[in-house]
């Protein structure tokens, strides 16, 4: 088959290394894969992969011009499959490529939540158990938890990769990757952590690496100079967004984040803490894991602060509950994300797609109840940016 595959962007982030690395398994089973987005970070990781792409002339999903792009590349490339991440791509090419064209289309959302304006004739692909169940008005919706590659997400000497950041092979690593954005309360998280290593690094020899770029991080950054200026050394460490993000994760000794993140972190056999939002913060344990498996690698807590010192300074005064629980973590991926199964069940939902073409009507009518969905959606946050303005 001939896949395009349309990542949310090529700015460093879960969903898009998802997208890049599932399209580079699924091209790996024999099929011609193609990107296209925009220009971003993450088209290094694109050439690393032997990845094709070709750029749109915008950034902007919800443009004429990225739909027309699309169209002109499915057409010319005679594309059997289109597959896109998260809302805005999907609904770019659900009323270009696929309304107009009638070319096959598979959505992923991994966001915490489906939007209702989402084409229901469409397959779609969901992260967790909890939104399968919860997107029961889509009857081919499929579960496909975070994918890990396990060859390139592996355990290695950590002396290398803290190198690259000039970080001690004494000091207690947290490492935290991830975009720097007030989405899913990202940026709080990140906040707490600083915070919180911040009085850990009073007593233990604590530094925080902080991988990722987004539009928080010059705020971040303010913050963690101060830090760094009062402690006389650098214990928050802001390189900003990574072409690649493995020594982030190797020269840790602890991970932080949500989502796939986390799950990248643990396969390097490290312990993970998962930060959500409104203050949510748990360890990942076999007593946890139930819950993460249900809701995904995320949670919403109370509106209180992260609980996060108790966790982090357990973990840094036992190297032995560090290493079991790395062990642990390694095996869960190997056991439960693999990228090799994700790529054969994605094989199978494209295939199933192109052969089930939708016909006219049932499309039109499907388009137009999201093309009402979206508006209202729009229309809203609008309202809600006047109203906050």
């Amino acid at each position: 088959m001939r896949i395009i595959v349309c990542p949310h962007d090529m700015g460093m982030g879960g969903s898009q290394l998802n997208a890049l690395d599932l399209a580079a398994a699924v091209r790996d089973r024999g099929h011609h894969v193609m990107l296209y987005a925009a220009p971003g970070p993450l088209m290094d990781r694109a050439h690393v992969l032997g990845l094709d792409l070709t750029l749109s002339n915008t950034g902007l999903r919800l443009s004429t011009g990225w739909a027309a792009g699309l169209v002109r590349l499915a057409r010319s490339w005679r594309a059997d499959v289109v597959h896109t991440y998260e809302w805005a791509p999907s609904i770019g090419a659900s009323f270009g490529a696929h309304g107009l064209f009638g070319v096959p289309q598979v959505m992923t959302v991994l966001s915490m939540e489906v939007p209702r304006f989402l084409p229901r004739h469409l397959d779609l692909v969901v992260g967790t158990r909890q939104l399968w169940a919860a997107a029961d008005e889509h009857p081919h919706r499929h579960l496909m938890e975070p994918p890990i590659d396990t060859v390139v997400n592996t355990p290695s000497d950590p002396w290398p990769a803290r190198q690259v950041f000039g970080i001690s092979p004494e000091d207690l690593v947290i490492s935290l990757v991830g975009r720097m954005t007030t989405d899913l309360d990202k940026s709080g998280g990140v906040i707490a952590a600083i915070a919180a290593v911040d009085r850990l690094a009073s007593r233990e020899p604590a530094v925080l690496l902080l991988a990722g770029d987004g539009p928080e991080l010059p705020r971040i950054r303010a913050v963690a100079n101060r830090i760094n200026t009062r402690h006389g050394r650098r214990v928050i460490l802001t390189p900003g967004s990574l072409a690649d993000p493995v020594p982030a994760y190797a020269a840790a000794d602890v991970v932080l984040g949500m989502g796939s993140s986390v799950l990248r972190g643990m396969a390097f056999a490290k312990p993970a803490i998962v930060l959500g939002a409104d203050g949510f913060c748990e360890p990942v344990t076999a007593q946890t894991l139930g819950a993460f498996d249900w809701q995904g690698f995320y949670g919403i807590g109370d509106g209180g602060e992260y609980p996060l010192l108790a966790p982090l300074t357990e973990l840094a005064r036992d190297a032995a509950e560090r290493r079991r629980r790395g062990e642990w973590s390694r095996a869960v991926v190997e056991d439960h994300h693999s990228l090799r199964r994700a790529a054969l069940l994605l094989d199978n939902i494209y295939g199933n797609a192109r052969e089930r073409r939708s016909g006219v009507a049932r499309r039109t009518a499907s388009l137009a109840r999201s093309a009402a969905g979206l508006g209202s959606f729009l229309a809203g946050r609008i309202l809600d940016g006047s109203a906050a303005a």
